[in-house]
């Protein structure tokens, strides 16, 4: 038996009682609305009557100004129980007399609060005398005393409405079950019995059969349906084979034909796939729409076995007459012992794309879409072989662009990878129809020039001018994400066939070339010569033993006096030296640009920071400095101070080693004032606070501003030995040292000049206010033994060669 609340009869007494009490509320709802509107006058006309019977009595009190008389009128309101506050005035608006009392409360103080919304709360009497006024009478209702017994009256009307409801629904619920669900309950009784029975041929009676209703006509309808259930049977057995064939391929397109191709059948992928319309697909032949399929195609598909599948990729032709590439798998089978050809058909459209953009990515770059490295060497290899055959001149000119690294760094990926692509742009409209731009990687392009001409001398200056070309048009801003960029290019070129090198060896010939234009200033370009594999080859064993100097202890700091003008020593600059056991002294002009390269820069910097302030600390605590001695100097790296904790780091050397900081002199370059001077000022802000100094290395050259240096905490500026080497014949120098040193006393800095070699640069120097020197001519750097040696002995510079042993 199924459950109550699943039954007709409880459904529709169920709906019929929401029905009910929905048009029970909106009925009461209407009359409450009607009688509100009635009562709402009625109260009105009532408090009106009332204040008016009092009218006379009031206009007497207040023209004969009669207190008491007045007083025994607001009484009289009183007693009427309708009014909360009562106020009775002369016309010079004086209080005659006045009541007031908290408004009455029951159950329903909601109601007469929602109610009060639509009433007039105050009512005010004008007293007249003639046309003379004397006073006013004023009265506030009580709401819940007003209201009372229109309430009253419909919670009586609502809860007569609520019983009859439930009371009509009940005699439905009653009546539905009795005509309607206890009958359909039988009814169904009697198909489970029928269901769990094994009925073949047998007769099926039902006791409705004889009703007349609904229910004897559903009966017999049943009963005719069960005798067609075997003839219904036949006939699906007859299309097993075929529904069984189309269930397994239904996600394709499916075709049914004859042995000849017409089509017989067919599924809504294919009406989807071909874009005929269902009346005229009936009528084609698989060679309207496959210009290949002809008699032999029937002919292989007649000759596989029943079930076999023919697997082949054709094209067919849709409506439009558009061609889309499919697969195509034919099998025969029988249908009505009649031999059917069953077609599933699959769009491969999106595969061969997918092979297409894979041999894409294989030979092309995903990013630019210029070809990579690897049709690149198909290209050239193919180059060198018709250059020889023809004997003329090609060219490789390798691209790299300078300082890359640091958009990348500064602005994201995403803009390098757009700078990437707008750069790619600018060299494909500078090459000719034939030549080959690609990308390796990176910042990396290489153009490929498979024919020049046949004269050297014409090819080299033909790649030149293209090279010069190049260079300039790289050099003009890129606009990316609303930024201006300038970048630069090192260029190196290749020329071939000149001996028997094969495309890899041109390549790394044209990739030392570019690493030369790099050493050579950047922005240029530069030739392959056979001497250029050598300095790459030593350039690569020295970036293999940087890595391990550090961990096998092969660095070590040497110090530089800086000295008074009195000879007096007043401070050393510690300068970082390499002893290979392999390559022997290596000069830091060589090996630090290969650390800033290879990012060993970091552990480099950390490393000379911390051995000199031990250094510095040992003279602090066990030598013992003299008065003249100001500071230790030492260099820190744009890579070094750029990074985040670059503050901390300072801060762990000081307190591991325990030096005075107020001893330690950082020197910095110009280059890092100008590219992010707000975080430079906080760095060295917190830094000073620590007692250190800071120092500008290498002043003049750059390109600082005096607006950054008057709100940097600066010590000194160190003059360039460039100016000082060209004081005595250069006029130029001498007036920008000039310069300089009246520019640093006005700013309250002190003036240092480096890579002073003679008596006469010091003599110069002196004469124009700069009394501080750094030289050969005071003293080459000297190891730590010797360092200490001069401090104990306060020596007196510049030394004498045979004195002290110097490392330089």
């Amino acid at each position: 038996m199924l459950a109550l609340h699943k039954r007709l009869s409880y459904k529709q007494a169920k709906w019929a009682l929401v029905l009910l009490i929905a048009m029970g509320i909106l009925g009461s709802s209407f009359q409450i609305y009607t009688d509100w509107h009635e009562e709402k006058e009625n109260i009105t006309g009532r408090i009106i009557g009332t204040l008016e019977t009092v009218e006379n009595a009031a206009t007497e009190s207040a023209y004969t100004l009669d207190a008491n008389l007045a007083k025994q009128v607001v009484a009289g309101l009183v007693r009427t129980n309708v009014f909360i506050e009562i106020v009775l005035t002369d016309d010079l608006n004086n209080q005659m007399a006045y009541y007031s009392r908290p408004a009455s409360s029951n159950a329903f103080s909601w109601v007469s609060h929602y109610l009060a919304i639509d009433l007039k709360q105050t009512y005010t009497l004008e007293l007249k005398r003639g046309k003379l006024k004397v006073g006013e009478l004023i009265a506030n209702i009580d709401n819940g005393a007003v209201t009372e017994n229109f309430i009253r009256r419909n919670l009586r009307l609502i809860t007569t409405a609520i019983l009859a409801t439930l009371v009509l629904s009940a005699a439905f619920l009653t009546l539905i079950y009795l005509q309607t669900s206890r009958p359909l309950s039988r009814f169904i009784q009697q198909l489970e019995s029928v269901g769990r029975s094994k009925f073949s041929d047998g007769d099926v009676h039902f006791t409705e059969i004889k009703r007349d209703d609904e229910l004897g006509v559903l009966a017999r309808t049943f009963t005719t349906l069960w005798h067609q259930r075997q003839t219904v049977e036949a006939e699906l057995e007859k299309r097993e084979a075929y529904f069984r064939a189309v269930m397994q391929q239904s996600r394709e397109c499916m075709l049914l034909t004859s042995q000849t191709g017409q089509i017989l059948d067919y599924n809504d992928a294919a009406i989807h796939l071909l874009g005929y319309r269902e009346s005229s697909i009936k009528s084609m032949n698989l060679k309207n729409i496959d210009h290949k399929f002809n008699q032999e195609v029937l002919i292989d598909w007649s000759q596989n076995a029943l079930g076999k599948v023919s697997t082949f990729e054709t094209r067919y032709v849709r409506h439009n007459g558009t061609m889309v590439p499919v697969e195509v798998c034919a099998s025969m089978i029988t249908l009505e012992n009649i031999p059917r050809y069953l077609v599933s058909v699959r769009d491969i459209t999106q595969r061969i794309k997918d092979q297409e953009q894979v041999k894409y990515l294989a030979y092309y770059d995903a990013l630019t879409n210029l070809p990579n490295r690897r049709l690149l060497h198909d290209r050239l290899e193919n180059a060198i072989a018709v250059a020889r055959e023809h004997r003329h001149i090609g060219g490789v000119l390798f691209i790299d662009l300078d300082r890359f690294k640091t958009i990348n760094d500064s602005m994201g990926h995403h803009a390098g990878d757009q700078l990437l692509i707008e750069v790619s742009k600018r060299i494909n409209t500078l090459i000719s129809k034939g030549d080959t731009a690609s990308r390796l990687g990176g910042d990396e392009f290489v153009l490929l020039l498979p024919d020049i001409c046949h004269d050297m001398q014409d090819a080299q200056a033909m790649v030149s001018h293209l090279a010069e070309q190049l260079l300039g048009t790289l050099s003009t801003a890129f606009v990316i994400q609303n930024v201006e960029l300038y970048v630069s290019a090192s260029i190196g070129i290749s020329l071939f066939p000149l001996d028997q090198s094969d495309g890899m060896r041109i390549l790394q010939q044209a990739d030392t070339a570019m690493y030369k234009a790099k050493e050579s200033g950047r922005s240029g370009f530069h030739f392959y010569r056979s001497e250029m594999q050598q300095f790459a080859t030593e350039r690569l064993k020295m970036e293999k033993a940087l890595h391990h100097a550090l961990e096998r202890d092969e660095l070590y700091l040497v110090y530089q006096p800086q000295v008074n003008g009195l000879g007096e020593l007043i401070g050393f600059e510690s300068l970082v030296r390499w002893l290979s056991p392999e390559l022997g002294p290596i000069s830091p002009a060589e090996f630090i640009p290969i650390a800033e390269e290879t990012g060993l820069i970091a552990p480099l910097g950390e490393w000379v920071l911390m051995e000199a302030c031990r250094q510095l600390r040992t003279w602090q605590q066990v030598v013992g400095l003299p008065a003249s001695f100001k500071s230790l100097a030492v260099n820190i790296s744009p890579f070094q101070f750029s990074r985040e904790d670059f503050v901390e780091q300072i801060q762990h050397v000081i307190d591991t080693t325990g030096v005075d900081a107020a001893q330690l002199d950082l020197e910095i370059t110009e280059g890092m004032l100008v590219e992010n001077i707000k975080a430079v000022a906080a760095k060295m802000h917190a830094l000073q606070h620590r007692g250190i100094r800071f120092s500008i290395d290498d002043f003049g050259t750059g390109y600082s501003s005096l607006r950054y240096l008057q709100h940097l905490p600066l010590d000194q500026l160190k003059i360039d030995q460039s100016f000082i080497r060209d004081i005595t014949e250069d006029p130029n120098s001498y007036e920008i040292i000039n310069t300089i040193i009246s520019m640093a006393k006005h700013m309250k800095l002190s003036v240092i000049a480096e890579g002073v070699e003679t008596n006469f640069e010091e003599n110069i120097l002196s004469s124009i206010g700069c009394h501080r020197f750094q030289g050969f001519y005071f003293s080459k750097p000297l190891d730590k033994h010797t360092a200490t040696q001069c401090l104990i002995e306060k020596k007196r510079f510049p030394l004498q060669l045979n004195e002290v042993s110097t490392t330089s």
